[in-house]
């Protein structure tokens, strides 16, 4: 993919950014509601162009905490691998009040 997807705007890249994620969210909310749909069977599962197939996956991991209780620690310490991501937060700015 080249360009930019996103159009042409003089929006504020922090005010583009929390607009994205307010859409982002009420599209998750509209596939999660769709997604309740198929599996409990309320919804058809084919549609004009697509076909939908719900299926089970059964999957283990580990308690790492009821491990680090019940597991001494030289034990499990030499499987923990620790990984660092960076964390970008949006929030509305508080407007200042100016005194009269």
């Amino acid at each position: 993919m080249t360009g930019n997807p996103l159009p042409a705007t003089n929006r504020h890249p922090a005010d583009r950014l929390a607009d994205i994620r307010a859409q982002i969210a009420a599209l998750k909310t509209a596939e999660a509601e769709l997604r309740q749909g198929f599996i409990t069977g309320t919804l058809p599962l084919i549609g004009d162009d697509y076909v939908v197939t719900v299926q089970t996956h059964t999957s283990e991991k580990i308690d790492s905490k009821a491990m680090r209780t019940n597991v001494p620690e030289r034990v499990w310490r030499p499987y923990v691998v620790e990984s660092a991501a960076p964390y970008v937060t949006v929030k509305r700015k508080v407007s200042q009040i100016r005194d009269g």
